[in-house]
């Protein structure tokens, strides 16, 4: 059997958690983030930007934070406000109508987006459609890393296979990818959708505070 490198990685990170090696910020994917996440373009429509922002607890004047890709599988978001709560209605409505207006980042920049992908992870059908959006607006209006871990998310949801290994489980007290498609490729793709591998991955999630 032919031993695959990035689970490999990821599993010697595990093993010895004093020594896994977090994310870098000089790397390639990083650069790649930060020159979407930064741009200065507040959108077209201003007043859908801030409405976001808010119900996502996002401050608007605070630097948006890389995508390194993971997530706990299956863990749902916190109880939200009832700012949180009513932009999520309108989500819905907007998403009810094919073919009409989406927070993209040419509507509401790149802050709106990440918010509009945060409040979409509080309701399954939502984030269905919020991926499909997300895909057919294509790499300039949407973040790729967002996108991967949102596919993720939803497939685990439909009781598919994971493709970039974002969904984290616990496993005999450790952090394991979900099951995946073609795990021997997983760094690749993560490469390929602005990601940091997958080894990384599982470092930050080890490192990050408990929720």
């Amino acid at each position: 059997t032919v031993l695959l490198s990035s689970l490999a990685g990821a599993l010697q990170a595990q093993r010895a958690p004093g020594r896994c090696t977090p994310p870098d910020s000089t790397a390639e994917w990083y650069r790649r983030q930060r020159e979407w996440l930064c741009a200065a373009s507040t959108g077209s429509d201003t007043a859908l930007r801030n409405e976001l922002l808010a119900a996502a607890a996002l401050d608007p004047s605070a630097k948006l934070a890389a995508q390194v890709g993971w997530q706990r599988a299956g863990k749902t978001s916190n109880a939200g406000s009832p700012a949180a709560d009513a932009a999520v209605v309108k989500l819905q409505a907007m998403a009810r109508t094919r073919g009409g207006p989406w927070p993209t980042k040419s509507v509401v920049g790149a802050a709106g987006v990440r918010a509009a992908w945060l409040l979409a992870q509080r309701d399954t059908a939502l984030q269905r459609v919020t991926l499909r959006r997300m895909m057919e607006s294509g790499p300039e209006e949407a973040l790729g890393a967002d996108v991967a871990v949102l596919e993720d998310r939803v497939r685990l949801q439909s009781g598919r296979k994971q493709l970039y290994g974002t969904q984290l489980r616990e496993e005999n007290g450790q952090l394991v990818p979900a099951p995946m498609e073609d795990s021997a490729h997983v760094d690749m793709r993560r490469d390929g959708a602005g990601l940091p591998p997958l080894a990384a991955a599982i470092c930050a999630a080890k490192r990050a505070p408990a929720s």
